[in-house]
């Protein structure tokens, strides 16, 4: 088993982390998983732990559902007008959930995530592009606005990238949603109300295999490392709201597009 000394070492780091991810999903409706697992894949392979990536995912599964959670009530209780879409999040939780539980499944059990993370790394410098140019068209809300087709195939995708990357969907859900035309602020409100929903599935998964108990775990979750990483949200993610309350939709784009092309970067090198 690792010391508990060498996790110690790593402290600062994990809050820092945990600061950085409290803002991003209360200002941009994103778990932090795409920043969490990296950087604990680096963590684990110092410590030499076997199966390190497996443990980075489900140890960020886990944190993304806190912070998630942290966001939704923040934003619920500043919000007068947070209406929860109940149809959106019925379609889109319910299927991510399955295939986050799908995919979760086959990560533990059979898949090497190496080349599909390059893919995604890709997709993700795509759509940070077309956010940073592109426009809000309001010409579009109507014949955009509600359509289950749409959040069932964001419900797939964000589902089955959650389970094989431990992100919460956010990442996805976001740049989908946008290529459909839906408001960003909007879809940021719908993105915080699922995400819980949709982490959930594969950290059954994760929390359920069978494991050596190498940094403290219950299954691939390491539980002092995820409690560490999430304590800063419940402070960082009140600024994060408060950042989301002044900023345009404009700018909110290009913040988001400037996050998914350097995390696609980062996954691709």
């Amino acid at each position: 088993m690792i010391i508990m000394m060498d996790i110690f070492l790593f402290i600062p780091l994990f809050i820092i982390l945990g600061f950085i991810i409290g803002i991003l999903a209360s200002l941009c409706g994103l778990g932090g998983g795409f920043l969490v697992a990296p950087i604990l894949v680096i963590v684990f392979n110092y410590l030499g732990i076997p199966n390190g990536i497996k443990f980075a995912i489900g140890t960020s599964l886990f944190v993304v559902f806190i912070n998630s959670i942290v966001s939704f009530i923040r934003h619920m209780k500043h919000y007068e007008n947070f209406n929860i879409e109940w149809k959106s999040i019925i379609a889109l939780g319910i299927t991510g959930l399955v295939f986050s539980k799908l995919s979760s499944f086959l990560v533990v059990n059979y898949i090497n995530t190496y080349i599909l993370k390059k893919l995604f790394g890709i997709f993700l410098i795509i759509i940070g592009v077309y956010l940073i140019k592109s426009k809000e068209n309001r010409d579009h809300y109507k014949f955009y606005n509600g359509s289950i087709v749409h959040f069932i195939v964001c419900g797939v995708i964000a589902g089955s990238l959650a389970g094989l990357f431990g992100i919460g969907g956010g990442i996805t859900i976001i740049p989908i949603m946008s290529l459909f035309k839906y408001p960003i602020k909007r879809v940021i409100k719908i993105t915080i109300s699922v995400v819980p929903l949709i982490s959930i599935g594969g950290i059954i998964t994760y929390l359920t295999a069978n494991t050596q108990n190498y940094i403290y775990n219950v299954g691939y979750v390491s539980i002092p490392i995820a409690l560490i990483t999430v304590a800063p949200i419940i402070y960082s993610s009140k600024l994060g709201l408060h950042i989301h309350q002044k900023i345009s939709p404009r700018y909110l784009r290009i913040i988001l597009g400037i996050i998914l092309g350097g995390v696609g970067l980062v996954m691709i090198y």
